[in-house]
Order: structure tokens, then sequence, then C-alpha cells
């Protein structure tokens, strides 16, 4: 009996995230779909040592439980790494390190010191404030280029790129609280691409009650991206698994590519859980003009997030065409953006 309890609740939950709710107790579903996956194997292996299992009861339980281990694996399968990628070289290679700094984390040195020892090509931070803007200051010689938004409201963000920066613009998509960062560059052999870095809010009980300001911003940006006629990388503290469906929905209308896809979960949230507790929330999308080549989740720098190195190029002399969303997209788009900035409006006050 205990075993048909737990096997109903856990796979009950596996359904819970497909619930046509923003709440946050609904969406932190998604998040945990790894972890309910690993447990449900060992209640299908706990099963099999069951000294009544061949009882109806037992039998119409497994069967059911399962359909629901098929079902979350067709969702997770894409992110199983199927084979081993070789690192390609290339001669406009570009290195980017991402990372969440946790804004009361003090390990400035840390930080510095990974940044000296990868010398990544870009770096994009966030909730960063003045007293991180001054830490980093320290790597400034090496970055002749940078962005800065630094903010006391744990959504500051810093970009530093030894590339060129040919333009850039801020961006507060849904709220002047979350900024995001949108930088024309230009890589080694010439070739002009856009970097995105975002952080949307998270649906939680200690932050936003809902996940429409956190899906409206994805739809904005979604909507700014597919007017993008160069080759796009996105990246940042999505607050956001990969496998979700407001992602599935932002990668149908983008037409980007999940750099997790094949290449096995990195998990970077929380830092001071094992890593099969951990979600992977902090992503990497790409144009198809964009080629991965390495995706790996480094040492910790006392945040509660892993940094996320990344290592792609640009096929060169390449252009994307803008894409055409469907009229059921758009209608999709305009109303989780609608609801975003209303949602705004009612849990930070006018703005």
């Amino acid at each position: 009996m205990i075993w048909i309890i737990f096997t109903l609740l856990f796979s009950g939950c596996s359904f819970l995230s497909f619930i046509d709710s923003q709440h946050w107790f609904f969406r932190f579903f998604e998040y945990t779909r790894l972890q309910l996956f690993g447990i449900l194997i060992g209640l299908f292996i706990a099963f099999l040592f069951l000294e009544h299992k061949l009882a109806a009861i037992n039998l119409i339980v497994v069967l059911f439980l399962i359909l629901v281990i098929l079902h979350n694996l067709s969702i997770l399968y894409p992110y199983f790494p199927r084979y081993k990628r070789r690192m390609t070289t290339s001669s406009n290679g570009i290195s980017l390190l991402s990372f969440n700094v946790n804004q009361e984390n003090s390990a400035y040195d840390r930080v510095v010191q990974l940044i000296r020892q990868i010398k990544p090509d870009l770096i994009l931070t966030m909730e960063t404030d003045k007293k991180w803007e001054r830490a980093l200051s320290k790597i400034e010689s090496d970055y002749k280029y940078s962005v800065k938004i630094p903010l006391e409201n744990r959504y500051g963000m810093h970009f530093y790129s030894k590339l060129p920066i040919l333009k850039y613009q801020k961006h507060c998509l849904i709220s002047e609280e979350a900024p995001s960062v949108e930088v024309m560059l230009r890589d080694h052999d010439n070739n002009d691409f856009v970097f995105w870095g975002i952080h949307p809010p998270p649906p939680s009980p200690t932050e936003k009650p809902s996940s429409k300001q956190k899906d409206g911003e994805l739809m904005m940006l979604a909507k700014l991206i597919c007017e993008i006629e160069l080759p796009v990388i996105v990246a940042g503290d999505f607050n956001n698994v990969c496998w979700s469906p407001i992602t599935k929905l932002f990668l149908n209308i983008t037409k980007l590519h999940d750099a997790r896809v094949g290449k096995g979960f990195s998990s970077t949230f929380p830092a001071m859980l094992p890593g099969f507790l951990r979600f992977p929330i902090d992503l990497v999308f790409h144009s198809k003009t964009v080629l991965i080549h390495k995706l790996k989740v480094l040492s910790s720098i006392g945040s509660d997030h892993f940094p996320l190195f990344s290592k792609f190029s640009i096929i060169p002399f390449t252009l994307e065409t803008k894409n055409k969303i469907l009229s059921s997209q758009k209608e999709e788009m305009k109303e989780k953006i609608k609801l975003g900035k209303e949602a705004a409006k009612e849990e930070n006050g006018p703005e």
C-alpha cells in the first residue's frame, strides 16, 4: 500500500506542470522533472522486490507508472548525452562565461581568479551591484569593451568583451526592475553577431507569486529576436528549465536551438545541493548559424549558481532571415506579454 501511495503521489506531481496555471506552485514541478524521473525509476525498481507484485492492483499501478516514466523520458531524452563532442578548432572560436554571482556573495577574488584562469572572450554576470562592479574593475585591463547595469535589487547585469562592441542597447522588456542587454559584436573573422543577456524574475514563494513576468519577458525577447537578421546567441539566468513549455514555445517562435541538446543537463542551481538535485536554469540558446563547440559547468565561485562556460563560432558570412511568427503564436505571445506587464504593475507598483 505504501508503494502504491508513493507511486500515485510522484506520478501525479509529473503532471501538475501541465495545469494551465502560472502560479509558482504548479511551475515548480517543471523544475523538478528530472528528480521526479529518478524517483519514478526507483519506484519501478522497488516494485520488482514487492512481495505481492503480481496482485491485480499492483500490476495496474505499475503499468500506469511505466507510462509516466515513458512520458517523462520523452521530455528529458533530448538532453541526455548521446555522444562525446570533440572540441572543434576554429579561427573565430569565441568563449563565453556566464554566471549569477549572487549579490550577497563576497567571494570577489574567486570570481576574478576564475576569469583570469579561463580568459573568456565574453563575460555575462548577473546580480552584480556597485560592489561587484568595483571588484570586477580588476579585469577591465583585459576587457576593452563593457556594458554595465549595476543595481541593488538582485537584477544588476554586467557584460565584458574582448571583441569590439559595434552597438548595444539596454532593455527593460517587461519591468524596469529586470534589465536585459542586447549587444552587436564582431568576431575575429569580421563576422557580426548579436548577443543577448537576460535574467527574468523567478516564480517562487519568496519572489514572484506567478511566472507571468518571466513568461512575458521571454515572449517579448522572442518577438525582438525574430526581427534580427544576424546570428544570435542568448545566455543568462532564465529562472526556467530548458524543457519547460514556455522554453519550447520560445524556441519554436525564434527558431533558436538549445545548446544543451545531446550534451547533458549541465545543472547549475542551487550550488549547495548534490548534482542530481540541481536544475538547469542558466541557459544558452543560439541560431542555426552559430556552432556550439563546448558547454561546461565550472567549479563553485561561492554563489548559489555555478558558472557556465561555452565556446562557439559563427558560420562565416551568414545572415539570418526574419522569422515569420504564426498567427496562433502571435496571440499567445500577446497574451503572455499583456499578463506579464499587468503582473509587473501589480507586484512591483507603477513604473
